[in-house]
Protein backbone atom coordinates (compact mmCIF):
# COMPACT_ATOMS: atom_id res chain seq x y z
CA UNK A 1 0.00 0.00 0.00
CA UNK A 2 1.20 3.15 -0.83
CA UNK A 3 0.10 6.96 0.97
CA UNK A 4 0.32 10.07 -1.71
CA UNK A 5 1.31 13.00 0.26
CA UNK A 6 1.55 16.10 -1.70
CA UNK A 7 4.47 18.08 -1.18
CA UNK A 8 3.12 21.47 -3.11
CA UNK A 9 0.07 21.77 -0.77
CA UNK A 10 -0.61 24.64 -0.32
CA UNK A 11 0.41 25.33 -4.08
CA UNK A 12 -0.93 28.65 -4.19
CA UNK A 13 0.74 29.97 -1.28
CA UNK A 14 3.96 30.40 -1.89
CA UNK A 15 4.91 31.15 1.67
CA UNK A 16 3.61 28.22 2.60
CA UNK A 17 3.93 26.31 -0.41
CA UNK A 18 5.33 22.72 0.98
CA UNK A 19 3.97 23.07 5.07
CA UNK A 20 1.18 20.87 4.75
CA UNK A 21 3.37 17.73 2.99
CA UNK A 22 6.30 18.49 5.87
CA UNK A 23 3.57 18.44 8.81
CA UNK A 24 1.26 15.42 7.81
CA UNK A 25 4.89 13.28 6.87
CA UNK A 26 5.97 14.54 10.12
CA UNK A 27 3.08 13.30 12.27
CA UNK A 28 2.71 10.05 10.17
CA UNK A 29 6.43 9.33 11.14
CA UNK A 30 5.73 10.06 14.82
CA UNK A 31 2.57 7.64 15.31
CA UNK A 32 2.77 4.46 15.99
CA UNK A 33 1.61 2.94 13.32
CA UNK A 34 3.30 4.84 10.91
CA UNK A 35 5.71 2.83 10.28
CA UNK A 36 3.68 0.15 8.61
CA UNK A 37 2.66 2.53 5.60
CA UNK A 38 4.33 3.32 2.84
CA UNK A 39 4.46 7.15 1.88
CA UNK A 40 5.98 9.15 -1.18
CA UNK A 41 5.63 12.54 -0.92
CA UNK A 42 4.50 13.62 -4.87
CA UNK A 43 4.66 16.78 -6.60
CA UNK A 44 0.84 17.50 -7.23
CA UNK A 45 -2.59 15.11 -6.73
CA UNK A 46 -4.65 17.74 -8.60
CA UNK A 47 -6.74 18.44 -5.86
CA UNK A 48 -6.30 22.49 -6.14
CA UNK A 49 -7.31 24.88 -5.30
CA UNK A 50 -8.39 22.53 -2.51
CA UNK A 51 -5.18 22.37 -0.74
CA UNK A 52 -4.31 18.87 2.25
CA UNK A 53 -4.46 16.60 -0.57
CA UNK A 54 -3.16 13.14 0.27
CA UNK A 55 -4.25 9.70 -1.51
CA UNK A 56 -4.00 6.15 -0.68
CA UNK A 57 -3.34 3.67 -3.35
CA UNK A 58 -2.03 0.66 -4.49
CA UNK A 59 -1.46 -1.69 -7.58
CA UNK A 60 -4.61 -3.03 -8.99
CA UNK A 61 -6.68 -0.89 -6.58
CA UNK A 62 -8.57 2.57 -6.84
CA UNK A 63 -7.04 5.59 -6.13
CA UNK A 64 -8.84 8.07 -3.02
CA UNK A 65 -8.00 11.27 -2.85
CA UNK A 66 -8.98 13.23 0.44
CA UNK A 67 -8.85 17.45 0.47
CA UNK A 68 -8.82 19.66 3.47
CA UNK A 69 -6.48 17.76 5.39
CA UNK A 70 -3.97 19.03 8.06
CA UNK A 71 -1.25 17.28 10.41
CA UNK A 72 -4.41 16.60 13.42
CA UNK A 73 -5.05 14.39 10.27
CA UNK A 74 -2.90 11.39 10.72
CA UNK A 75 -4.69 8.74 12.74
CA UNK A 76 -7.40 9.29 10.30
CA UNK A 77 -5.05 8.94 7.43
CA UNK A 78 -2.96 6.20 8.70
CA UNK A 79 -6.59 4.24 9.29
CA UNK A 80 -7.77 4.69 5.99
CA UNK A 81 -4.56 3.64 4.65
CA UNK A 82 -5.00 0.35 6.31
CA UNK A 83 -8.68 -0.12 5.22
CA UNK A 84 -7.58 0.58 2.21
CA UNK A 85 -4.71 -1.80 1.70
CA UNK A 86 -7.47 -4.90 3.42
CA UNK A 87 -9.42 -4.33 0.48
CA UNK A 88 -9.26 -5.87 -3.08
CA UNK A 89 -10.63 -3.22 -5.17
CA UNK A 90 -9.67 0.01 -3.11
CA UNK A 91 -13.22 1.70 -3.84
CA UNK A 92 -14.45 3.71 -0.63
CA UNK A 93 -18.00 1.48 -0.72
CA UNK A 94 -16.03 -1.86 -0.19
CA UNK A 95 -14.23 0.00 3.12
CA UNK A 96 -14.76 1.57 6.18
CA UNK A 97 -14.11 5.05 5.12
CA UNK A 98 -13.13 6.61 8.77
CA UNK A 99 -16.03 9.26 9.34
CA UNK A 100 -13.87 12.00 10.22
CA UNK A 101 -12.59 11.88 6.38
CA UNK A 102 -15.89 10.52 4.75
CA UNK A 103 -16.93 14.18 3.69
CA UNK A 104 -12.87 15.24 2.65
CA UNK A 105 -12.96 12.62 -0.24
CA UNK A 106 -12.34 14.34 -3.82
CA UNK A 107 -12.16 11.72 -5.92
CA UNK A 108 -11.64 8.20 -7.10
CA UNK A 109 -9.86 7.05 -9.91
CA UNK A 110 -11.00 3.52 -10.38
CA UNK A 111 -7.69 1.41 -11.73
CA UNK A 112 -7.82 0.16 -15.10
CA UNK A 113 -7.17 -3.60 -16.62
CA UNK A 114 -3.49 -5.17 -17.03
CA UNK A 115 -3.53 -2.99 -20.58
CA UNK A 116 -4.49 0.27 -19.65
CA UNK A 117 -8.59 -0.27 -20.87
Amino acid sequence: MTLLICRTCPRYDSRATGDFGRALAEAIADHPAGSLVAVRNVQCLGGCPDHGVAAVDGPGKARVRFSGLDAGDAAAVLAAAAAHDSCASGAPGDWEVPAELADRISSVTPKRGPNGF
